[in-house]
């Protein structure tokens, strides 16, 4: 319903918002989700991106510089680990930066 009511972005991230907190879908649910998108023609990754809330991008991003601090501890390279994580060069220096401060 969030694709096709065409809301401002800042509107549909607070729905979405809300939506994520209250209502966490089952495997089973999340199925019949996609099922309904599908036949409504919003099969599209566009139409679900565009409701990803502004915490689940934050997330994603912790997750990043976490898997890339524990690369560094590894001895990884940054070239490495900005391919893997996909982390920008000043991200992956800054994190550097940071665990060299704490040792």
């Amino acid at each position: 319903m969030l694709t096709t009511l065409k809301l401002d972005p800042a509107r549909m991230q607070l729905i979405s918002g809300f939506v994520d907190v209250y209502l966490d879908l089952n495997p089973a649910e999340k199925e019949i989700f996609k099922a309904t998108v599908d036949k409504i023609g919003l099969s599209k990754e566009e139409a679900y991106m565009e409701i990803t809330t502004s915490w689940g991008r934050e997330a994603a991003q912790k997750t990043r510089e976490e898997i890339a601090l524990n690369m560094l501890k590894m001895g990884m390279t940054v070239n490495d680990i900005i391919k893997a994580t996909g982390l920008s060069t000043e991200e992956v220096e800054r994190l550097k930066a940071s665990l060299q401060e704490e040792n």
